[in-house]
């Protein structure tokens, strides 16, 4: 008997194909619906929180930040500084629409209060009664009032602030404010004395401790070292106790502390002290094995590639992890700079470090092999021309290098 379309089999296999494109469907059919479903609860949301921004943050002010007839009003302020830092605070106005608006501000008033248990007392205040008149370009976003420039304020009384801004903007009182800490304490800081250590070796930690306050303090000098895998596992808890220091304002002491040998792998230390309420993060990478091969390994930098003439040379110099996948432990035997004047063929800057230094790199990262500050070593641009810096580092296998051209041109300004 012969089947003139189709076999028994082949119906049966269509038959399934069949009911599995049908569930497919009706699947696809019910994920739409939930999707249909969030889309619709996501626009309720949206309408709702526009209805209590309406009738909760009339003008969208929320203290820091007020947005007004399309401008919008700011205090910049960090929320916490450190003894001596100085206070950078600033007022200022944003246009967030394509079209240029003109401002008048007048009746400016910006005060710092000290807040002393319920009440608060006046710290700072200054006062500016005449009319200011500005046209804000499309986006721009310019500086009302900026503390730094007007009376710079600093190695202030440790405590809670709040600043206070009041002015009129064309017509429409503007009101700002926000809390902010300066801080008098003692902080630490940890480094490892090398970038990495062996399996093999009792890693040296350095321990600093700083008197970032105005006064002589005296304080035990302990903590904890706790040391946890990436899976956030603690390992190892290490009681440090250096005992009673004094210290002046801002005089710091160092201390080093060995480490007991630990595993290979990359580990989170912290120093935690619980007088200060601080915990101090470093990397904490231990291996079996130093690189000395350069491979998948490259050289970059962070300088101007233009120079106004009689400007200093500056920059900061890295090496970087081309693998994604695999971190570094390099053992590097020096590096160098050298920035040379194409137009005259004379090195004006020329700096060489022959010092073994251990480096890690965590995959696809980068780490710093040296800042040139341009203070440090000044080096001043004082001739236009072309110039070529270079960049090499090596270890006792490889060499790499890195060439970048920059221009020292003509300083309109001076």
């Amino acid at each position: 008997m012969g089947y003139y379309s189709k076999s028994p089999e082949e119906w049966k296999k269509l038959d399934e194909e069949k009911a599995k494109k049908d569930k497919l469907r009706q699947i696809q059919k019910r994920r739409q619906k939930i999707n249909n479903m969030l889309i619709i609860f996501i626009s309720i949301l949206a309408i709702a929180f526009i209805f209590i921004s309406k009738k909760y943050f009339p003008r969208y002010n929320f203290g820091f930040y007020v947005l007004v007839d399309k401008i919008s009003y700011s205090i910049f302020s960090s929320d916490k500084y450190t003894y001596p830092d100085p206070l950078t605070i600033s007022v200022s106005m944003n246009n967030s629409t394509t079209s240029p608006i003109d401002v008048k501000i007048d009746s400016f008033k910006f005060i710092i209060y000290k807040i002393t248990g319920d009440s608060s007392e006046t710290f700072y205040k200054f006062e500016y009664p005449k009319i200011i008149k500005y046209q804000l370009s499309p986006y721009e976003t310019k500086k009302i009032f900026d503390l730094m420039n007007i009376n710079p304020l600093s190695k202030i009384p440790d405590g809670k602030y709040i600043i206070y801004s009041t002015f009129n903007s064309n017509g429409k009182e503007i009101k700002l404010h926000k809390e902010i800490d300066y801080i008098h304490t003692v902080r630490y800081n940890v480094y490892l004395k090398k970038g990495f250590f062996l399996e093999n070796e009792y890693p040296q930690l350095i321990i600093e401790a700083r008197n970032y306050s105005e006064e002589t303090r005296q304080f035990e000098f302990k903590g904890t070292i706790q040391i946890y895998t990436k899976k956030k596992k603690l390992i190892k808890e290490i009681p440090v106790d250096f005992g009673y220091l004094t210290l002046k304002s801002l005089e710091k002491k160092v201390n080093d502390f060995n480490i007991p040998r630990i595993e290979k792998g990359t580990y989170d230390l912290y120093f935690v002290s619980k007088q200060f309420n601080q915990a101090v993060y470093i990397p904490f990478p231990i291996t079996d094995k130093i690189e000395t091969k350069l491979k998948n390994i490259s050289l970059s930098m962070d300088t101007y590639l233009f120079y106004p003439v009689n400007e200093k040379f500056q920059g900061i110099f890295y090496i970087n992890n081309k693998d994604l996948k695999k971190e570094r432990f390099i053992e590097i035997t020096g590096y160098s700079l050298r920035l040379i004047n194409l137009d005259k063929n004379t090195v004006v800057f020329n700096y060489e470090n022959s010092d073994k230094r251990r480096i890690y790199i965590n995959a696809g990262g980068k780490a710093i092999v040296y800042y040139l500050s341009p203070y440090d070593r000044p080096v001043t641009l004082s001739i236009p021309g072309k110039y070529q810096l270079i960049y090499t580092v090596k270890t006792n296998e490889s060499v790499i290098e890195r060439k970048v051209t920059v221009y020292v041109g003509i300083n309109q300004n001076k």
